[in-house]
């Protein structure tokens, strides 16, 4: 255990709570992804991104069983990571790989197939997809695949993770188009769509924050509303105005989205006339926002 006290700068006794905790979320999520692939997939004739959405082609086309496929391309994915990537992500994604393997056959034909047309099923398969992915990438695992594959070309030739899997996923569909019906790739363009956004949304969760910036001459009392009313903390830098050459007090703060009509008021009341713009901050860490 002591790679992931080490990883995890963690007491051993919490370390090792941890990695249960962890390991739970990875089994329930690839729980998930199973039922979506067996229940919703497969009867439908979709497919899924990457390692997984192959294997599903090798099935449709050869009744060979998804997770025995998943299994076997994992195997040379594997070597080449436990070479590449850190013990503790390659542990957990191997985690990842066995549950899913072994969910797969213990769930396949246990759940029926709902009644309903095809566009709802890519929706709802990629819905479960997705947040099954999510529960596994929160716990600092994978299901092995193109995940690993990612991880590695990120290190090794800079690419991104989703430039990664977008071509992965992209392979997936040129296979589709060579063997089934154009509708099979289509759909399965929603599905993947889906399990995208649903992973994003159980690893950042609902509740998108907005980063705000205001420059006004009265940031003084505008900051002081904002502590007192709102409780958010603020931020003051120094900028030059490129036009005017005069220095501004430029303020920075974050609030979540059901504060910021509060926020535009305190300011419009201040000072009309003040700047100010806001962005989305999908992931906000520390005191007042997620731990």
């Amino acid at each position: 255990m002591s790679w992931i006290e080490y990883k995890e700068h963690l007491p051993p006794k919490k370390a090792i709570k941890k990695v249960i905790i962890n390991l739970f979320l990875i089994a329930l999520g690839s729980l998930i992804v199973a039922v979506s692939i067996n229940a919703v997939l497969i009867p439908f004739g979709l497919l899924a991104g990457g390692v997984s959405g192959i294997a599903l082609v090798i099935f449709y086309l050869f009744k060979i069983p998804v997770y025995l496929s998943i299994l076997i391309m994992n195997i040379p994915i594997f070597w080449w990571g436990a070479r590449e990537i850190s013990r503790q992500f390659l542990f957990y994604s191997l985690a990842g790989t066995f549950a899913l393997s072994a969910m797969l056959p213990a769930t396949y034909g246990l759940i029926p197939a709902p009644q309903i047309d095809p566009i709802l099923a890519a929706i709802f398969g990629g819905a479960l997809n997705g947040v099954g992915l999510g529960l596994v990438f929160r716990s600092h695992g994978s299901t092995g695949g193109s995940d690993i594959i990612a991880v590695i070309l990120k290190k090794k030739k800079d690419l991104g993770i989703g430039e990664v899997v977008f071509y992965s996923n992209m392979i997936v569909i040129i296979i589709s188009l060579a063997f089934f019906p154009l509708n099979t790739g289509l759909y399965s363009i929603l599905t993947m769509f889906m399990a995208g956004k649903l992973t994003d949304v159980v690893l950042t969760g609902l509740n998108t924050n907005k980063s705000v910036i205001i420059i006004s001459k009265h940031y003084a009392p505008i900051c002081s509303r904002i502590i007192n009313e709102l409780n958010r903390g603020v931020t003051y830098h120094t900028g030059i105005g490129a036009f005017t050459q005069e220095k501004r007090t430029i303020v920075n703060c974050v609030v979540n989205r059901f504060e910021l009509a509060k926020l535009k008021f305190i300011v419009t009341e201040i000072d009309p006339e003040a700047f100010m713009y806001v962005s989305d901050a999908s992931e906000v860490l520390g005191k007042g926002f997620t731990r």
